[in-house]
């Protein structure tokens, strides 16, 4: 015998089942998102901020630049690369260019910066390219510290 049953005032779903000879189970789930007033949807305007980022993921490499102080870039497990700004201590992303089409450079393996011409850093993407994947890993390039990008290199390799 199977009993459905749905309490309104509490939101809460009862599934009672004998479904298992020897066992009878019991699934209680709180639909809190069901409630018979639903607010009304409105249409704003909206302006969309970059995620300051305080904690999470994995920070698989921290790299200074050896002659200027102040310049340190971050990367991350879950695809990213950062640059520090010295000013107020957070963290600039500096991939957000990064689509659909060009999925495979957000996760970056190395970073590397030039200790001559310090506005310059090279970044080796592509950590996330599968044998499904037609593209390899490149070589990124920045003079600018990271704020516009050109590819390098193609790679003959996944990264």
């Amino acid at each position: 015998m199977e009993t459905i049953k749905y309490t309104e005032d509490v939101g809460t779903l009862i599934i009672s089942s004998n479904l298992l000879p020897t066992m009878w189970t019991t699934l209680v789930v709180l639909l809190g998102l069901l409630n018979t007033a639903t607010a009304a949807v409105t249409s704003e305007n909206q302006t969309w901020k970059n995620v300051v980022i305080g904690a999470g993921g994995f920070v698989s490499g921290i790299v200074f630049n050896p002659t200027k102080k102040g310049i340190c870039y971050l990367r991350t497990d879950i695809g990213g690369l950062y640059r520090l700004n010295p000013s107020d201590d957070s963290w600039i992303p500096l991939l957000d260019w990064v689509g659909d089409s060009n999925w495979h450079n957000h996760g970056v393996d190395a970073v590397a910066t030039d200790p001559v011409n310090t506005n310059t850093v090279y970044a080796a993407v592509g950590l996330y390219t599968n044998s499904w994947d037609p593209n390899n890993g490149s070589i990124l390039k920045s003079t600018n510290q990271g704020n516009t990008w050109t590819t390098a290199a193609n790679l003959p390799f996944k990264v």
